[in-house]
């Protein structure tokens, strides 16, 4: 099949962009809509930023105690879904039952109380800050009353080649499907993408990079949120398997720091 290749705006080649002050190419992108209008850095960034610390720690304390995190299990999870990783079960039970989640509620645009270059060491983490909600999905997204759906922030693990090379400003992100032996279709998070695009709607963008610092905690990587980006153009291709799989190219947008 024929490449699909979209342009932002009006079939306008994303190559016509601005630039900003230091040179860099930057995507202009519509208004954010978030539940305030706060600026980074206010009075209320603060406050979020300092329950966004003490609900990682409180996170990280369950998973250093397994005893904890168990007892407050069987007290509030019912003993449902025992087979979850521990980490989203810890996840869990700081949501759902200690009140300790911050940013509940899913939004586009930045998120009070984070800045570009935090780290977070499990996927729960993301979800308990408000960065991206999905413990497991790459794609996170949200319908508006509508019922359109748009996306809210992606995770790039690295696990489906998502990066040709490292660029901070570039990511050539691979769409989601549920079977790798099968195409993959413009359904959930890749048409979330897709309107993005369409309606010039940032997105935020999570990283996964290595860190051997982190082997304490038994694992040797970590989350890294690396700022709002804007979908400029998508296509298809043929994946590792032979079947057709979603690429979304996405470029750091000019509210990128935030």
């Amino acid at each position: 099949m024929a490449a699909l290749r979209q342009k932002l705006g009006n079939g306008k080649s994303s190559s016509k962009l601005n630039r900003a002050k230091d040179g860099k190419r930057v995507i202009p992108c519509k208004g954010l809509f978030r539940d305030d209008k706060e600026k980074p850095f206010t009075a209320k960034w603060y406050e979020t930023r300092r329950n966004i610390k003490k609900a990682l720690s409180f996170y990280r304390e369950l998973l250093d105690n397994k005893q904890l995190l168990n007892k407050l299990w069987q007290e509030h999870g019912n003993g449902r879904n025992w087979g979850l990783k521990v980490h989203i079960r810890a996840a869990k039970v700081v949501v759902r039952t200690m009140g300790k989640w911050v940013n509940t509620s899913k939004q586009i645009g930045p998120i009070s109380g984070t800045k570009i270059g935090d780290h977070f060491y499990w996927r729960g983490e993301l979800s308990i800050v408000g960065l991206h909600h999905e413990f497991q999905r790459g794609i996170d997204y949200m319908k508006l009353i509508n019922g359109k759906i748009l996306a809210t922030s992606i995770v790039d693990s690295g696990r489906y080649h998502n990066v040709d090379e490292f660029c901070s400003d570039k990511l050539a992100y691979c769409g989601e499907g549920d079977n790798p032996n099968k195409d993959q279709k413009l359904v959930r998070g890749n048409l979330a993408l897709k309107n993005n695009m369409d309606d010039k709607m940032p997105v935020r963008v999570i990283r996964k990079v290595n860190d051997d610092g982190s082997g304490d905690r038994g694992c040797n990587y970590k989350f890294v949120y690396d700022g709002l980006f804007c979908v400029t153009e998508y296509w298809k291709e043929k994946g590792k398997f032979g079947k057709e799989i979603y690429k979304f190219l996405l470029r750091k947008c000019e509210e990128g720091d935030r």
